[in-house]
């Protein structure tokens, strides 16, 4: 079953790149930032294998991806915690809301650069009002390393297709 659907969202990649380019890059990066539930590592991974650049999908992923952090931002600026809430589980919000006490905006670099889902920190934020120029940077930095690391290895993988 896991097989299957691994195979399948492969598929959805490689035909959303084929079809829409560097623009399909940028849509999912975005969306995934504040609702899309697949991680965007698995869209740079696939596009570059599937032979779009390296820099061009981490430059157009990066800046999807922050556009996308912002409006994740506003949703919990503009609906707070029950937004959150209704989003996703009580349990996942308390764990955020941990992260966001003890780390503050480090919370924010860390679930962008890492498998952590970075839409319920991007949520998070703007429920917290976190310095937004802060969550800028954090959110470039950190999209950036990851689709970068991301992006070079569906380079190498591209090889053996």
């Amino acid at each position: 079953m896991v097989h299957f659907m691994f195979e399948s969202l492969i598929e959805f990649t490689r035909t959303s790149i084929e079809s829409h380019g560097l623009l399909g890059v940028f849509f999912f990066s975005m969306i995934e930032s504040f609702i899309f539930p697949v991680p965007t590592a698995i869209i740079i991974t696939t596009a570059t294998a599937f032979g779009a650049g390296v820099n061009g999908v981490v430059i157009v992923a990066t800046i999807g991806s922050v556009l996308g952090a912002f409006i994740g931002y506003y949703l919990g600026r503009r609906g707070g915690r029950p937004v959150l809430v209704w989003l996703f589980s009580e349990e996942h919000v308390e764990r955020v809301d941990c992260w966001f006490a003890k780390y503050g905006i480090y919370a924010v670099a860390l679930a962008g650069l890492s498998p952590l889902p970075f839409k319920v920190f991007t949520i998070s934020a703007g429920v917290t009002g976190l310095n937004k120029f802060h969550f800028f940077i954090a959110s470039v930095i950190s999209r950036a390393m990851q689709f970068y690391i991301f992006a070079t290895f569906g380079n190498i993988l591209g090889g053996f297709l």
